[in-house]
């Protein structure tokens, strides 16, 4: 089968650890993603809340260091693509076709020029912010939510200009509606559920029906997370909760609109989902509780391809 898949967190694990890519016990691998006849991959350098300034910078400077030594010691199974045109031609080889991405906008240090040297990186995508608050604005926990900063509005200013796609998983409320208003085209939710599991967390975290609505009118982009908090309660977290995500998305009119964004090596997930070679039996699952063949294409690969080639 094929499979795209918008966030995972391997990239900093592999540095942190030093694990290989090729082979590890990590929630993705080389070895893991053999299932896949295709398989994209969004690798995003995660920025801790902690690290903010220089810090952030050159936190994200060696995680993706170690990322491309990884990605030369394996070229003849995965490339870094930075526009649709090379990711088609890696799927075409049969290569797993890997997207950078960062995850928190606290990379840049407040300087609007980081965003020419990620660009320059291969990054194609930016998560505005994590849980807390940064330089561009305020996350999902940041109390009070003060939306987006001045220069959080003049970084996506910019990277609309430049080609660095949008991200709002993480970006509190009010952040998440500057940007809908701010945004000319699509913008996304690279790892962001629907907001019906009733825990703090996953309310503070997840999406509103209307922010959905948002998204789709944008013709922009969700992707299902994986990560327990954010699918149930009391270890309901499995695939029937993805199940329960999926239609309700689908009542809201984002059949077209829906991906993954597993987040893996990033979260806890309920051993269903202990890594990216049990996604075809969350396929095989869905497929025979009702969702249509047609539909599970769209989700699992074709809206995530016709996104980033329209985009990227």
């Amino acid at each position: 089968m094929r499979f795209l898949d918008l966030h995972c967190d391997t990239a900093g694990e592999c540095f942190l650890q030093q694990k290989p890519l090729s082979q590890n016990d990590l929630h993705i691998s080389l070895a893991r993603a053999a299932c896949f006849s295709q398989y994209v991959q969004l690798f995003a350098v995660w920025i801790p809340d902690e690290k903010r300034g220089e810090e952030a910078y050159r936190y994200y400077r060696a995680v993706l260091d170690n990322f491309r030594r990884e990605l030369k010691e394996n070229d003849a199974r995965i490339a870094l693509c930075t526009s649709a045109k090379a990711m088609q031609a890696a799927l075409a080889a049969g290569k797993t076709a890997a997207l950078a991405a960062v995850e928190g906008g606290a990379v840049l240090g407040g300087r609007l020029d980081r965003l020419d040297a990620l660009y320059e990186d291969g990054v194609r995508l930016l998560t505005l912010t994590w849980n807390g608050a940064n330089e561009l604005g305020s996350g999902c926990f940041a109390k009070p939510d003060g939306g987006l900063s001045d220069f959080g509005r003049r970084v996506v200013d910019a990277m609309q200009e430049k080609g660095i796609l949008v991200d709002v998983s993480h970006l509190g409320r009010r952040g998440f509606w500057e940007v809908a208003d701010r945004v000319n085209g699509p913008f996304l939710a690279s790892h962001s559920n629907a907001a019906i599991v009733d825990n703090p967390y996953a309310a503070a975290r997840n999406l509103s029906d209307r922010q959905i609505e948002e998204i789709v009118r944008h013709k922009g982009l969700i992707g299902l997370n994986l990560c327990a908090d954010f699918l149930g309660n009391n270890g309901d977290t499995g695939c029937d909760a993805v199940l329960r995500q999926i239609a309700h998305f689908l009542e809201l009119g984002a059949e077209d609109c829906l991906a993954f964004g597993c987040d893996f090596d990033g979260c806890t997930v309920n051993p269903v989902f202990a890594g990216v070679e049990r996604i075809p039996a969350l396929h095989a699952y869905l497929l025979a509780h009702g969702v249509a063949q047609k539909t599970l294409n769209k989700l699992f690969f074709e809206n995530g391809r016709a996104f980033l080639i329209a985009n990227l």
